[in-house]
């Protein structure tokens, strides 16, 4: 039997408070304090930047009282502003325990976890494991949110290089109904949402679909591709180019092979274009960027950048020209789409699901392409390279994109749900 919400000790001094009559009724409501479960700067691993956001969105909420529950990382200096616990480590079975110990020592009123399914481990035991911890947590009493980037059904188990397809479908579907266990699930798209329900027989009120939310301030209308300056190895001075940006974790769905492949055909038609490779290999895919750039080292049209921190990011995309999403599926919402918005940049994808999804949704300008097809892939990036004019187009439709959910405005949703679910006698947390 799972425990019912309530139950930390903060909140059994609140309720004594009140039935002793002893509470000023004068005195302003104790703030919400939150733990952040979720990988965070200066780690590199899965979610971190998404987690960075919603940290900083808390941060700035008078409302709130933030702990990160972050992952370990070889760094020893923290990002100003944040109290942060490092106290788990990515691949490690040890993780439930370590987390359920930072959980119970931060006595907090919400646990929030910002995971998808290999935010945790790579290693089939210990991702299974510490997705546990959110149920596990439900059952110490605290109200649990799971901010759900990944939708098992969604995962293409042959791209994702899973060796034992039908265990893992099995495993797969077992850790989905463990996190169901939570209080609550957000997912980032409306067939997300739908997908649980159907599957697994829940209630859309346990299972919600919530916006992805856009980063930061929109950093005004410019053509993109004017040549500015920036990030190291993304332009030279003297000329200019026009950057196809491929930016992410690579070697699973996620692959540069076919852009690479059609950069040749482009460059004879957009003679200054660059394709700019900047992210990291994906965790179960090691070494893959370090072989295709032993195979590319040298070539005038490639340039791969490595990881890029947050810091960067402002110079690496107003530098780029055009977004390439050269995925062959997905199983979530992608956060670099609603980067390329808030600079105004054209996108290019395969015509998957999730991202045709995403630009109805949200209405922002991407041209598609068959997966697999370079040759039109390579078409629509010379289109666009080509015409100034439809570049702008794109960039006006997508700026105008980025102002329509600030991911403050959906942190103070997710703030307003925690306050339903969670007894006013422990906090309250109205709008400001």
């Amino acid at each position: 039997m799972l425990a019912s919400y309530g139950t930390s000790s903060s909140a059994q001094v609140s309720e004594r408070r009140e039935l002793s009559g002893t509470r000023d009724a004068a005195e302003p409501p104790r703030r919400m304090k939150v733990s952040l479960v979720t990988s965070f700067p200066p780690s590199r691993g899965d979610l971190n930047e998404y987690g960075y956001h919603l940290a900083c969105a808390m941060r700035d909420d008078p409302r709130v009282e933030l702990s990160v529950l972050a992952d370990d990382t070889d760094s020893h200096i923290e990002l100003a502003g944040f109290r942060v616990q490092r106290c788990w480590r990515f691949d490690s079975v040890f993780n439930p325990v370590r987390l359920l110990m930072a959980i119970r020592k931060s006595e907090p009123d919400v646990v929030w976890f910002n995971i998808g399914f290999s935010t945790f481990a790579r290693g089939p035991i210990a991702a299974f494991m510490a997705l546990t911890v959110p149920a596990l947590t439900r059952i110490l009493g605290y109200y649990t949110h799971i901010t759900l980037h990944t939708v098992f059904e969604r995962i293409n188990l042959k791209d994702a290089g899973i060796r034992f397809p039908g265990l893992y479908r099995i495993a797969g579907r077992v850790a989905t109904r463990l996190l169901l266990l939570s209080g609550d699930i957000s997912v980032l798209l409306p067939s997300f949402q739908s997908e649980i329900i159907n599957n697994y027989g829940v209630s859309a009120d346990r299972v919600q679909a919530r916006p992805h939310g856009m980063f930061g301030k929109v950093k005004g209308a410019h053509v993109p591709g004017s040549g500015v300056s920036g990030v190291s190895g993304v332009s030279h001075s003297g000329f200019t180019e026009r950057i196809i940006l491929a930016f992410g974790y690579w070697g699973t769905y996620k692959r540069v092979d076919l852009p690479l492949e059609s950069i040749e055909r482009i460059r004879r038609m957009v003679p200054d274009a660059v394709l700019v490779i900047a992210g990291t290999n994906h965790p179960s895919a090691p070494g893959y960027l370090e072989s295709l750039q032993q195979q590319w080292i040298g070539h005038p049209g490639v340039r791969f950048l490595g990881y890029v921190p947050e810091t960067e990011l402002d110079n690496l995309f107003s530098n780029a020209s055009v977004l390439v999403l050269p995925y062959s599926s997905a199983a979530g919402t992608s956060g670099v789409v609603h980067q390329a918005c808030q600079y105004g940049l054209p996108v290019v994808a395969a015509a998957i699901p999730e991202i045709v999804e995403i630009a109805k949704e949200e209405k922002i300008a991407v041209e598609f392409y068959d997966p697999g097809d370079g040759g039109a892939l390579a078409n629509q990036l010379i289109r666009l390279l080509n015409s100034e004019d439809l570049r702008s187009s794109f960039s006006e439709q997508n700026l105008l994109a980025a102002q329509g959910t600030p991911i403050s405005q959906v942190v103070d949703d997710y703030l307003r749900l925690f306050e339903q679910r969670v007894p006013t006698s422990k906090t309250q947390v109205t709008g400001l």
